[in-house]
């Protein structure tokens, strides 16, 4: 066969895996379900009265509320909700409205779902889930409805080992407030991660002294060591993390 037509067949090959590619990727979405994302509640409630469902779905599997959810568009999510739409109802990947809402920090959504009886347990297919989620990207607000939820009795408390590890999560990213909150809900400030470091090692790793400062004062040990001998100062000091390193050889003397 002439090599001028292989190529032409093999462009022609990649040309419609391309566009296939494409057309899967691609979100098919209602009228309502625009309306939700665009917050405008006249549309979406338009949309109902001519016989939409608030649950129907998109392609990806998304319903008006997690759109709703996403743009921090209140209104329409109460609207929504008063409709009867799931607020529970997942997505193709496993995520939710309130995973939505808390991963983008729009604490007041948050709020609502939580009221509504949404599922704080709830994971994506990523192991994403809205407690971790609102701790990774540091949003103070979303933390403290969602661990209030907790001590509420609503969603089942945190074991021992999800709760430091988010602790060891939160001092590593350095968000100190999130982390001073976590220890005040009663997360052991001493608690073990991964080889046996401790959020104090999760903050010198990192050089984040504001974390540092915090968790000294909540009565971190700052000569507890890890499982290689490692203590928060050792760890300073090979990560070149400086401000930490300071702040602990000053605590340690």
């Amino acid at each position: 066969m002439n090599n001028r037509w292989v190529k032409r067949a093999a462009l022609c090959v990649m040309a419609l895996s391309i566009v296939l590619l494409s057309a899967c990727s691609r979100e098919y979405t209602s009228e309502m379900m625009n309306a939700a994302k665009d917050g405008n509640l006249k549309f979406v409630q338009a949309a109902a009265q001519r016989g939409a469902d608030v649950n129907q779905r998109s392609n990806k599997g998304k319903n008006a509320l997690m759109f709703a959810a996403s743009e921090n568009h209140h209104e329409v999510a109460q609207w929504l909700i008063e409709q009867g739409v799931d607020v529970n109802a997942t997505d193709n990947y496993g995520t939710t409205a309130l995973i939505v809402a808390a991963t983008a920090g729009h604490h007041e959504v948050v709020k609502l779902l939580l009221d509504s009886d949404a599922n704080a347990q709830l994971r994506d297919d990523s192991g994403g889930a809205p407690l971790v989620n609102a701790v990774y990207f540091g949003h103070l607000e979303t933390v403290q409805l969602l661990l209030d939820n907790l001590q509420q009795g609503k969603t089942p408390m945190l074991d021992k080992r999800d709760g430091e590890e988010l602790l060891m999560l939160g001092a590593g990213l350095g968000h100190a407030d999130i982390v001073s909150l976590m220890v005040k809900v009663g997360i052991d400030v001493n608690g073990r991660g991964l080889k046996q470091r401790t959020p104090l090692m999760a903050a010198a790793a990192f050089d984040q002294s504001e974390v540092a400062k915090v968790l000294l004062a909540q009565g971190a040990d700052p000569a507890a060591s890890d499982e290689d001998g490692q203590t928060a100062l050792s760890v300073a000091k090979d990560r070149g993390s400086d401000k930490v390193a300071a702040l602990l050889a000053a605590e340690v003397r």
